[in-house]
């Protein structure tokens, strides 16, 4: 007796972007979708202010924005969903990295 089994295909590598195109189609405006960010600055409550007013001031979308600030220590962490496109991702890091007083902008 003979069985068959299915050939084996591989998986097909599948970028993001290529996700996005076929989701949204060729020419149409890429969707935004919330994106976790933190973001590690300086300057107590006065640093995170000025980081929450430029990232408004470059019209970034942000849903969510959560502050951790304690007072007598160098550093204060923000974790913020911002929307963005999968291809503005990169853009948006070093963007908010200028900013004065950022140590670290890491995705998580």
């Amino acid at each position: 007796m003979t069985t068959l089994e299915p050939a084996r295909i591989p998986a097909p590598s599948i970028s993001p972007a290529d996700v996005e195109r076929a989701v949204n189609g060729p020419g149409r405006r890429p969707s935004r979708l919330p994106r976790p960010w933190t973001i590690v600055t300086t300057g107590g409550m006065p640093g995170v202010m000025a980081l929450a007013s430029a990232l408004c001031e470059l019209g970034y979308r942000v849903p969510d924005f959560s502050v951790d600030v304690h007072e007598g220590v160098s550093c204060s962490s923000v974790s913020c969903t911002v929307a963005l496109a999968t291809a503005e991702c990169d853009e948006f890091a070093e963007r908010v990295r200028l900013f004065a007083g950022v140590l670290s902008v890491e995705p998580y």
